[in-house]
């Protein structure tokens, strides 16, 4: 479990200035982090391909193993799955980017 603490500010502003690459980036590097929790041998090879193509999709199964991961571990850790579901459905899926960053900050410490 190797969890990078990114400034979320930072972050949303490398993805305005870059028109969205860094937050391919970014999204790549979420979804790995949180499947890491529940399994670091998992590649997320299924959340990223979805983060990029169905962001709403991708972002709550990320969500759910992140949550798994945290309860195996002991960890306290809120399931925000069906927030991340619907932000993304009705066009708010950086707040989803923001919020999973959070959280995974949180647990890197």
């Amino acid at each position: 479990m190797n969890i990078k603490n990114r400034n979320i500010v930072t972050a949303v502003i490398l993805t305005l200035v870059t028109c969205g690459i860094y937050g391919i980036y970014w999204g790549v590097c979420l979804a790995r982090e949180a499947v890491s929790v529940k399994d670091p041998n998992d590649n997320a090879l299924l959340e990223i391909i979805l983060i990029i193509f169905l962001p709403f999709l991708g972002f709550y199964l990320a969500e759910k193993k992140l949550g798994e991961g945290c309860a195996e571990k002991g960890i306290a850790h809120k399931d925000n799955s069906i927030v991340y579901l619907v932000l993304g459905l009705v066009g708010l899926g950086i707040v989803n980017y923001c919020m999973l960053q959070h959280d995974l900050n949180q647990i890197a410490g």
